[in-house]
């Protein structure tokens, strides 16, 4: 799904999303929901004019960790990785 370039097709397009939320039996926070944004930020993603970027203060730990220097610290961060999500 991109950006539609009809009435027609933007209405397709938004009861394609309405569709698959209540599938999934989820629903739209409207203090958080914001639409026809130019930028900002927007489900923890920074939206631009040139589309949708990672935000940049949740990869400042990615950014900041050190090297790893050898299996043993690899190891251990997958672990961890893998507990936090």
């Amino acid at each position: 799904m991109g950006k539609s370039l009809s009435l027609e097709q933007h209405t397709y397009d938004l009861a394609e999303v309405f569709e698959k939320l209540e599938k999934l039996n989820s629903r739209l926070n409207p203090e958080k929901c914001t639409f026809r944004v130019g930028r900002g930020k927007f489900l923890g993603f920074m939206l631009t004019y040139r589309g949708i970027k990672a935000n940049p203060n949740k990869c400042e730990a990615f950014i900041a960790m050190r090297s790893l220097e050898n299996v043993n610290e690899f190891e251990k961060m997958i672990g961890r990785l893998a507990f936090v999500s």
